[in-house]
């Protein structure tokens, strides 16, 4: 019985970890970011990074399971192991050498919503002299900073996009710094202001978002920026987002 008993344990221990090689551990932040990545009222992942992983995990064999793991862990859990990905832009990492990144899924776009009925013109900065403008608590906009600073541009500052649009909605401000595809997926949400807003042409900031993985997937990323050009080829990745999109 004895030999049986020890055969029995290696074989479920090997189970347990090729169990465990076919989890991918994706962070999705307590908060989330919609429509990137967010969990849905059903407690479902969801959002455009999350969905374009998923995709691709599941083609070649993998499980996406999600934790929330706070903004200031992530590394350190990337590091540790405990972690194996989450969505960033590559600009914003310590030592980027140190993980492995996929190519860019999407390029967030900061722009300025306005009320269709009062649009604000941008072609030039000079355009928002005397207005007033929403922007995110903690968010840097350094195209606006010096006008910000000489008070050519009133700030108006709160630290949700969805208070940003409410303050324009309510004409308490005249336009609102937010992420475009942030902007188009709360006002899909919010039926009252559908067809309420118009977005400038020009951008005010951005970032490309991309999936960093620690250093042990550096194969699995080969395989992701494959598909994702092939999703990009075939529209599939627009497809994707225009799920979330006005």
């Amino acid at each position: 019985m004895k030999p049986f008993v020890w055969v029995l344990a290696l074989v479920m221990l090997f189970a347990q970890w090729a169990f465990a090689d076919n989890k991918i551990v994706f962070n999705v932040s307590p908060s989330g970011y919609p429509p990137y990545m967010f969990k849905g009222a059903n407690g479902q992942a969801q959002g455009i990074v999350y969905d374009v992983l998923n995709r691709v995990a599941t083609k070649h064999g993998y499980e996406v399971v999600v934790v929330g793991v706070p903004k200031k862990r992530v590394i350190l859990q990337l590091r540790s192991g405990e972690l194996d990905a989450t969505a960033l832009a590559k600009e914003w990492v310590k030592n980027p050498e140190d993980f492995e990144f996929s190519d860019i899924i999407v390029q967030a776009r900061d722009v300025l919503f306005s009320l269709k009925e009062k649009p604000i013109k941008f072609d030039s900065i000079e355009d928002l002299y005397g207005k007033t403008v929403g922007i995110h608590l903690g968010y840097s906009y350094p195209l606006l900073a010096e006008a910000f600073s000489k008070k050519y541009i009133t700030t108006s500052v709160v630290n949700t996009e969805t208070a940003m649009l409410g303050k324009v909605y309510m004409e308490r401000s005249d336009a609102a710094v937010v992420n475009e595809l942030v902007g188009q997926w709360l006002i899909k949400n919010t039926p009252h202001w559908r067809n309420q807003f118009v977005i400038s042409k020009r951008e005010i900031g951005g970032f490309d978002y991309r999936i960093q993985f620690s250093k042990k997937w550096k194969d699995f990323v080969v395989k992701v920026n494959k598909e994702l050009a092939q999703m990009k080829r075939d529209g599939s990745l627009e497809a994707i987002k225009s799920k979330y999109k006005l």
